[in-house]
């Protein structure tokens, strides 16, 4: 038993496509780790992993389709390469009994020397020999051969990936992480273009400990599963803005946190070499999020910001929060810095100067001087 492991971006990358499939091959070795010592290497433009011992090949597969990169996993059974091993291969691996089917053969290989449709119709007729009936439009079974150089693949188990790019291929980059739905789902989507992610998160405990034992920690190891490597969580404590800004009109008061956010993000970025800032805003979702209140926000650092919930609407985020698996998390009761910082009316369109003169007046630097200072740092 093998699995055989396809991408299909990277197949799109040109003379750099060779790194990607190697970040793309640890990051499958990685995540099969749990399941014993597999050898991985590329063929045919696919990996191929194989293991020396017995494993459980639908639960690695499933381990396998969660990273980023993979576009299908396959269970694969070897055979050599005449027709009819494959022949026998299909038959004891396909129970097509009472069943619809299809054959979908592939050669990677053309010195092979049946064509494709040569080898669906043998290999077909004996599986109608078998008790299956031939469905080519929508069958119960699928069973795919894929004739390589030296063997050929049968596989009638597979499963799809996310997609996108292997984690690792795209830089660092520092993911303003709260307790609600949106910033955990922002992180996995730039995962999914292979940016490795870490997390700052600002609490409202007089604890750090007690915020590392929150939910948020548990929000930010499921994003992290996603990943080949471990991540940091920055836990900054929301002490220092809140006692300088008691008498910030309200209205203006959480574009204002959410400058200091982005700046305070900034901050550790530049230190531990992250490229740019992720968040979870939608245009026009919330007062903070308008278009005037997010060019207000933005201005406030020269890093850049990524919000890759930009165009989604709330059910569609929903829909990618049951997906990650943060969903029913996010939902859960907790104290965050946007609610108290919150105003039944809050402006939509701050100015920007007014913005810049209250930060001038509360010593917004000496205030993230505070803030860095009192911010620890936990692995995830």
């Amino acid at each position: 038993m093998i699995l055989s492991i396809s991408s299909s971006e990277i197949t799109l990358k040109g003379g750099n496509r060779a790194s990607f499939e190697r970040i793309l091959a640890r990051n499958v070795r990685v995540a099969l780790a749990p399941f014993g010592t597999f050898r991985v290497t590329m063929e045919n433009s696919r990996i191929i992993a194989t293991s020396e011992n017995d494993f459980d090949a639908a639960a690695a597969a499933k381990a396998a389709a969660r990273a980023f990169g993979v576009d299908v996993v396959s269970i694969c059974h070897e055979s050599p390469l005449e027709i009819g091993a494959i022949e026998r291969v299909a038959l004891a691996n396909a129970e097509v009994s009472g069943r619809t089917f299809r054959v979908e053969a592939k050669r990677a290989d053309k010195r092979f020397p049946l064509t494709s449709q040569q080898v669906n119709e043998v290999v077909g007729k004996a599986l109608v020999d078998k008790g299956g009936k031939v469905n080519l439009g929508n069958p119960e079974l699928t069973v795919f051969i894929d004739i390589l150089s030296d063997r050929a693949l049968v596989s009638c188990e597979r499963l799809r990936g996310p997609g996108g790019l292997p984690v690792g291929s795209s830089g660092k980059v520092l993911s303003l992480l709260s307790g609600g739905i949106d910033s955990p789902v922002a992180s996995w989507m730039m995962m999914k273009r292979g940016c490795s992610v870490d997390f700052l998160h600002m609490h409202t405990s007089p604890d750090p400990e007690a915020a590392r034992d929150s939910k948020i920690m548990e929000l930010a190891k499921i994003v992290r599963s996603y990943a080949p490597t471990h991540a940091t969580i920055f836990m900054a404590p929301y002490t220092e803005f809140y006692k300088a800004t008691t008498s910030v009109q309200p209205a203006y008061e959480l574009v204002v946190f959410r400058r200091f956010l982005l700046r305070l993000g900034a901050e550790i970025a530049k230190k531990h070499g992250h490229k740019a800032l992720v968040t979870g805003d939608s245009v026009g979702q919330v007062a903070s999020q308008t278009l005037d209140n997010l060019f207000a926000t933005n201005e406030a650092v020269q890093i850049p910001v990524f919000r890759p919930l930009v165009a989604f609407n709330k059910q569609e985020i929903v829909d990618l929060a049951t997906k990650v698996g943060t969903y029913r998390l996010s939902l859960e009761p907790y104290k965050d810095c946007c609610s108290l910082v919150a105003t039944k009316h809050p402006s939509t369109s701050v100015p920007l100067d007014k913005a810049k003169k209250i930060e001038e007046e509360i010593n917004i630097g000496k205030i993230i001087e505070k803030t860095l200072a009192e911010t620890k740092s936990y692995e995830v």
